[in-house]
């Protein structure tokens, strides 16, 4: 990253590897929309590079947790000026029918996570699939949310409790049925 800061921005290359498909994940996660996520993908990468003077090397922070953050606020922008945004199903060309059936079944998949997250307090549910399905630190976390980074293991700890204790419940319930 220094050498980004430093004038050489080739190396921005480099770092648009590295993070492309676990900020492309994240966004696809929120917004479960295949071309809204590339466009909010390719906006965060153009951001952080017209922005790159704003990273702070001193202050510990990490380019991934600089690079999610950055995604975040896109996607909040993104459904603040598209509020009548619907999931009704991407648009995609139907020429490319492996895309197609591959897209419909994350995003079943996804629904299916969802459906039984939605239970679990909206903040929390973040920071577990920050740590779980993104393997972000605590650290990093703590950054992008701006709680403690005590706090944020606390959250994490006591949602996989709750996550197990209510999966339990269902396990009994379908054995004893």
């Amino acid at each position: 990253m220094q050498k980004c800061l430093d004038g050489d921005l080739n190396h921005f290359g480099n770092i648009y590897d590295k993070y492309i498909d676990k900020i492309y994940n994240f966004v696809y996660l929120k917004t479960t929309n295949r071309e809204v996520a590339e466009d909010i993908v390719s906006d965060v990468f153009l951001s952080a590079i017209n922005n790159i003077s704003s990273f702070k090397i001193e202050s510990s922070s990490s380019v991934q947790a600089w690079l999610y953050k950055i995604a975040y606020n896109k996607v909040i922008d993104f459904y603040r000026t598209n509020k009548d945004f619907e999931d009704v199903g991407d648009c995609l060309e139907l020429s490319c029918q492996s895309d197609f059936c591959q897209d419909i079944d994350n995003k079943d998949k996804l629904k299916q996570v969802f459906k039984y997250l939605e239970n679990i307090k909206k903040e929390h549910r973040e920071i577990l699939i920050y740590r779980i399905w993104d393997d972000l630190s605590y650290k990093e976390i703590s950054e992008i949310t701006g709680k403690s980074v005590d706090n944020c293991k606390k959250i994490v700890s006591r949602t996989l409790k709750e996550i197990s204790a209510n999966f339990l419940i269902l396990i009994l319930i379908l054995i004893f049925l």
